[in-house]
């Protein structure tokens, strides 16, 4: 197989990885809404912070999607220089399930805009006997966005470990994302999207170090 000094420069991709997380972590906690913890837990709490942060509560239902997207295409690109069509195919999966996992997150950032534009109103004709639903309807989407983010990171930190190009790092960022998966389904019950991209985090510097 081919060395490292082989293969092309992974270092450009690398680049535009980290600048895409940090654009998703700036959108991310640009919301009001994700900077409080404990979340809030009422309709009412939740429509508040809503109503009260349209600007942050916008940004980040515009810039989560594209910044999947940009991941995604990013990914493709890497898929271009791994040095075996196997290896290629196998980052091209990757970056197909992140595109998946981009248009599992549309119906949400359409749900969040329109929370956005109807918050205030929603609060004026809120009836505490009869509240309304807010984000209930798209948890289908927000497992299936998940599941396509960390099963692309394990595919892709494969093909890069395999390719040689993160001969260890590789490996390490599968296993972190197969473990991710587990703990987000059989134990939190929950995944924060940001925490995925902690682990593109960890690929955006391992292919900036190469």
């Amino acid at each position: 197989m081919d060395s490292v000094n082989q293969l092309p420069n992974f270092r450009p991709p690398g680049i535009a990885l980290l600048i895409t997380v940090i654009v998703f972590m700036v959108g991310a906690f640009s919301a009001a809404y994700f900077r409080q913890w404990p979340l809030p837990s009422t309709p009412l709490q939740k429509l508040t912070l809503i109503a009260n942060d349209r600007a942050g509560w916008t940004a980040q239902a515009i810039i989560f999607p594209l910044a999947f997207l940009a991941t995604a295409v990013i990914f493709a690109l890497i898929a271009t220089r791994l040095p075996t069509p196997g290896l290629r195919w196998l980052a091209v999966a990757a970056a197909l399930l992140f595109f998946a996992g981009f248009l599992c997150w549309l119906p949400i950032s359409i749900d969040r805009l329109r929370l956005g534009a109807n918050a205030a109103e929603m609060i004026r004709a809120y009836d505490p006997a009869a509240p309304s639903a807010i984000m209930g309807n798209v948890s289908g989407v927000f497992w299936a966005n998940t599941l396509c983010i960390l099963a692309a990171l394990a595919l892709m930190g494969a093909a890069l470990a395999l390719a040689d190009v993160l001969p260890t790092l590789g490996w390490v960022v599968m296993g972190t994302a197969v473990a991710s998966t587990f703990i987000s389904v059989f134990i939190w019950g929950d995944w924060p999207p940001f925490m995925s991209y902690l682990i593109v985090l960890i690929l955006a510097v391992g292919l900036i170090r190469v």
